[in-house]
Order: C-alpha cells, then sequence, then structure tokens
C-alpha cells in the first residue's frame, strides 16, 4: 500500500516542481532583462522599459500563484515586486 501511495503522490509533486522550476526559469530571464532596464533608465531615464519589465514579472508571479496559493515565500516576492512597480510608476509620471 506504501508503495502505492508513493507512486501516485509522485507524479503530482513532480508537476509541482516542475512548476516551480518553470517559474523560476521565467524569473531569471525576466530578472537580466530587469538589470538591463534599470541600466538603461539610469543612462537613458527610460522608466517606461523598466516599469513594463516590472510588469511582466509582477504578471508571472500572479499567474503562478493562482495555481499554486499556498507558496507563502512566492506571495511575500510578489508583495516586494509590487511596491517596486507602484514606485516606478510613481516616477514615470511624477516626470511627465
Amino acid at each position: 500500500m506504501a508503495f502505492v501511495l508513493s507512486v501516485v503522490g509522485s507524479p503530482a509533486l513532480s508537476w509541482q516542481l516542475g512548476d516551480r522550476q518553470a517559474y523560476n526559469n521565467k524569473m531569471a530571464l525576466l530578472n537580466v532583462m530587469l538589470e538591463g532596464a534599470k541600466q538603461r533608465a539610469v543612462d537613458t531615464d527610460d522608466l517606461q522599459t523598466l516599469c513594463l519589465v516590472m510588469s511582466i514579472g509582477n504578471d508571472v508571479t500572479e499567474r503562478y500563484l493562482q495555481e499554486h496559493s499556498s507558496d507563502q515565500q512566492i506571495e511575500q516576492r510578489l508583495q516586494g515586486m509590487r511596491n517596486d512597480f507602484s514606485s516606478c510608476l510613481g516616477l514615470l509620471y511624477s516626470g511627465q
């Protein structure tokens, strides 16, 4: 019986780990884009690109949390990301 439960439970756990790995991969790519956008914002005052990349990161994180709402670590990350995005928008619109 324990063997059957471990076999049935393994694919579900594997799927969850796969989702988290896919999320981590997306965020790693977005982090590279974010660093470039930060440098561009400093060099050319291009806050629009920076805010856009932040928005994409928020969207990816929100979509992940729709499927994995119990992931408290990612939920906390999203709160910080939202704060950063709000700050970016504030800077963007205060300069116009």
